[in-house]
């Protein structure tokens, strides 16, 4: 009885802080756990590329719908830097943070391809009372340019998360990370299709 007693008044205590945070833009993060993000191996690329975030782009905050009327606030290239580089780096030999195809690393450090990629999110919520998103989409949009800076290809992946509340409440960033998850695994893949452009 005590136990459901404990386990009733964690659930009012959840639902409480839930409510009480409504009302302006809540911080959440789009970092998913980086270790999952993996695919079957595939077949690397015997080439070296560049990746470009600029600190305009990593600094960017960017606000969706939530809850209840309410917003999210998230900075989705810091968040995703890290899970772009390790994708690069399951088709690619070698991966080098740039500043562009004008860097001067990608003639001293014999790079073969330049990779910019674009995000977009979106975000929405089936729950009048909470603002924790119960859906989130992420869209990856990697250009892909040659050392030259010649225009070689687009690949593009887009990622779905959702989570419910009983689900959330411990993580209300998790449909988001959940997205991030899934747009990162399809980028491997959609990269290991295009490969036959990139050789």
């Amino acid at each position: 009885m005590m136990n459901q007693f404990k386990t009733w008044a964690g659930r009012l205590l959840s639902v409480a802080v839930v409510l009480m945070a409504t009302g302006c833009a809540h911080p959440i993060s789009l970092s998913p756990d980086f270790s999952k993000v993996t695919t079957a191996p595939v077949q690397k690329l015997e080439r070296k590329a560049g990746l470009v975030i600029t600190e305009q782009n990593r600094a960017r905050e960017v606000n969706t719908p939530g809850g209840g009327g309410d917003k999210l606030s998230y900075f989705p290239y810091r968040d995703l830097e890290v899970g772009l580089y390790q994708a690069l780096s399951q088709v690619f030999a070698d991966v080098s943070k740039v500043s562009g195809p004008q860097d001067p690393k990608v003639k001293s450090e014999g790079l073969s391809y330049v990779v910019t990629p674009t995000i977009n999110t979106t975000s929405w919520s089936d729950s009048p009372f909470t603002w924790p998103p119960t859906l989130f989409t992420v869209e990856l949009s990697c250009a892909i340019v040659d050392a030259q800076g010649q225009a070689v290809t687009v690949v593009r992946a887009q990622g779905e998360g959702r989570a419910e509340f009983s689900e959330f409440k411990s993580d209300f960033s998790l449909s988001a990370k959940r997205a991030s998850e899934d747009a990162l695994k399809k980028l491997i893949q959609a990269l290991a299709e295009a490969s036959a452009k990139l050789r």
